[in-house]
């Protein structure tokens, strides 16, 4: 019996530093197995993707719906099309891992993201049910939060008037997404209201957090930053019990309250929720201005709509839902926990998996001239999550999909209605640390209507 466990643990052994040449552990992995690996030779697809955006759509045309290559040093196999991303996502459940921010350091269960099991059950439902409580997740479409119509406003107000000091430069406009989005997001799972004093020690939390954006592998600066961000939730949480303090109790925060479902799992959650997120709406708000301007008679457009009653998408919503399947939704990474058989091919142990969003929402089948801009294809109403899932297809889908489309429909209305604007420098999109992203340069100039 030792002899089988001195085998055993030579072949994992030889396995693992295989792994450090994924071509070669690959190819053995193959050699073991009864099943092929995915179809595709051992190119680099993070670099083919940097180099053209739909790259992997092609790439997928040619080898069918499911084929591998090598991504930042790993085994990669992609998958195209929703149906078939689905599909495997509810068969392997139990064998894949979400690759995402590792916070167990900091938060006692861990990240929402990461979590599995009765954990993430509970921890979802609690947030889902607040949410629903809060104006901005109210399944009313004509409900209204004017805070944050107020927060658009006088960002956007404050970037135009200031052009004559930042010269419409493609970093003053960058600052300005980032300020309306951090003030959004404070307000909308904090209830901390703009130009009070909590509100200003939370963006001062957020920066000491991420200056210069998301950090994706926390350092003593966020550990830091996190603790003193927690504590003064924890004193913020005890006034809100007692009747006390300056939080609304209308936000996520406040319902979280009064569900008595406060602790420091949760709170800790919603701290990076909102880090998370704050990159992610600054550069939503930077793609809407961006088609914006390419459209100027649709802006025109949406500065004129009236609300509508008759329950179908405004073209404002419409515009929003657009951008998200054109730029904003990318991908979802998961990685194999134990070998996978899909649709007959072998996906080994230590593979990442891409779950490919953007390319399938590039599928002629699901669109028609799907690379084309066109916010009237969703006038009618949302296709199913066969073809249209911007936040995710799977028991971890984001929970805050209604907030992002109606703070997008705000960020819209407020600049169709308030400014003619401009694009400087257009330039082409670009693949930034973690999304692809409008030019670096690109830069807008907002003139008052």
């Amino acid at each position: 019996m030792w002899i089988d466990k001195i085998r055993a643990a030579g072949a994992q052994g030889l396995l693992n530093a295989y792994r450090r040449q994924p071509v070669a552990y690959a190819r053995l992995r193959s050699a073991l197995s009864r099943h092929p690996l995915p179809p595709g030779d051992y190119a680099a697809l993070d670099t083919l993707e940097k180099a053209d955006r739909d790259a992997l759509r092609k790439r997928s045309a040619a080898l069918g719906p499911v084929f591998k290559g090598i991504a930042w040093g790993e085994l990669c196999v992609c998958i195209v099309g929703l149906d078939h991303c689905r599909r495997f996502t509810q068969a392997h459940r139990a064998s894949l891992r979400l690759q995402t921010l590792e916070l167990s350091h900091l938060i006692p269960k861990g990240f929402i993201c990461a979590m599995e099991g009765e954990d993430h059950r509970e921890l979802r439902k609690a947030i889902q049910r607040a949410l629903r409580a809060t104006p901005v997740g109210s399944h009313n479409p004509d409900a209204r939060d004017p805070v944050l119509e107020a927060i658009v406003t006088h960002g956007l107000r404050d970037y135009a008037l200031g052009a004559a000091a930042h010269a419409n430069s493609a970093h003053a406009f960058s600052a300005a997404m980032s300020g309306i989005s951090t003030a959004m997001l404070t307000w909308i799972f904090f209830g901390a209201e703009p130009d009070t004093a909590a509100h200003q020690r939370f963006v001062a939390h957020f920066q000491e957090l991420g200056p210069y954006g998301l950090v994706w592998n926390p350092q003593q600066r966020q550990h830091a930053a996190f603790q003193a961000f927690l504590r003064d939730l924890q004193t913020e949480v005890v006034a809100l019990r007692t009747g006390a303090g300056g939080l609304s109790r209308t936000a996520l925060l406040g319902r979280l309250v009064d569900e008595e479902k406060i602790d420091d799992t949760l709170l800790g959650n919603l701290i990076y929720q909102a880090e998370m997120a704050r990159s992610d709406m600054k550069n939503f708000f930077r793609w809407l201005t961006r088609h914006a301007t390419d459209d100027p008679a649709m802006l025109e457009r949406m500065g004129l709509e009236e609300a509508t009653t008759s329950g179908a998408p405004s073209l404002t919503e419409a515009f929003v839902q657009e951008t998200l399947r054109t730029d904003q939704s990318e991908r979802l990474m998961r990685c194999v926990a134990r070998d996978i058989v899909f649709d007959g091919w072998l996906i080994p142990r230590h593979a990442t998996v891409r779950l490919c969003l953007w390319e399938s929402h590039h599928l002629a089948t699901n669109f028609a001239a799907p690379h084309r801009f066109d916010p009237e294809r969703f006038m009618t109403g949302l296709p199913t999550n066969d073809f249209f899932a911007p936040f995710g297809l799977d028991h971890h889908l984001c929970p805050y999909g209604g907030p992002v489309v109606r703070m997008g429909v705000i960020f819209v209305r407020a600049l169709a209605r308030g400014y003619r604007a401009q694009a400087l420098v257009p330039g082409p999109p670009v693949r930034g640390a973690y999304h692809w992203e409008p030019a670096p340069r690109f830069a807008v100039a907002l003139q008052p209507r």
